[in-house]
């Protein structure tokens, strides 16, 4: 069997293009997932059973269900009723699935803090709402980021996902330069060492952040 990676390198352009979106949709995964864990989590932990009990079912259902169930679901299911651009379904399926995973983590996070914190900054003459924005949630935050940082590694990888839905991430667009030069493990090859660059410049990014967290503890 002979190895041509010419053929690489003429679609290598098109293999950017790739990389791109998937870190366009990465970022926007990442803002919605992380924001709305936290508000999943504080309204979970800090409102009554009647509005709290729906948001733990949606963490259960994300979380037991297969990630391209959910896609399925939101682009062919509610797509009969409700027509959706794939970016939108995509970038959304994405995000309510790592929602429900970091609102787990964020309740955990929330419980570690201590009451004593809530309690002294209602002695000082804090609000409920402002103690656990500005007290409570600013400490769970900084104990959430390893775990934050290895489920938003995890998501960049599932964005292949989305070219079950028909999206131009790099895993879709490598299987278009493969269906016209019929050299798939070449790409393979190419975009799994593509694939292991930006997951090693993620754990450096989030090892970073995890020194310049435990710095302003």
């Amino acid at each position: 069997m002979e190895f041509d990676f010419s053929s690489v390198f003429t679609y290598f352009p098109t293999l950017l293009k790739g990389v791109g979106a998937t870190l366009l949709i990465g970022l926007a995964v990442a803002v919605m997932s992380i924001i709305g864990g936290q508000i999943v989590a504080v309204i979970s932990l800090y409102t009554r059973k009647a509005v709290n009990w729906p948001l733990r079912f949606f963490i259960w259902l994300f979380m037991t269900t297969p990630l391209l169930l959910q896609l399925y679901f939101l682009y062919f299911g509610i797509g009969q009723w409700i027509l959706l651009p794939a970016i939108v379904v995509g970038v959304m399926g994405l995000g309510f699935h790592y929602m429900a995973y970091n609102a787990d983590i964020f309740i955990a996070t929330l419980k570690s803090v201590s009451k004593g914190q809530y309690e002294a900054s209602r002695s000082l003459g804090f609000g409920h709402l402002a103690t656990i924005f500005y007290i409570v949630l600013p400490q769970a935050f900084y104990r959430a980021i390893p775990q934050l940082g290895n489920n938003m590694i995890i998501m960049v990888k599932d964005i292949s996902v989305l070219s079950a839905i028909g999206i131009a991430e790099l895993v879709y667009l490598s299987q278009y330069a493969i269906s016209v030069t019929f050299r798939p493990f070449e790409f393979y090859i190419t975009i799994a060492i593509i694939y292991y660059i930006i997951n090693i410049l993620m754990e450096a990014g989030q090892s970073w952040v995890e020194r310049r967290a435990a710095m302003r503890r």
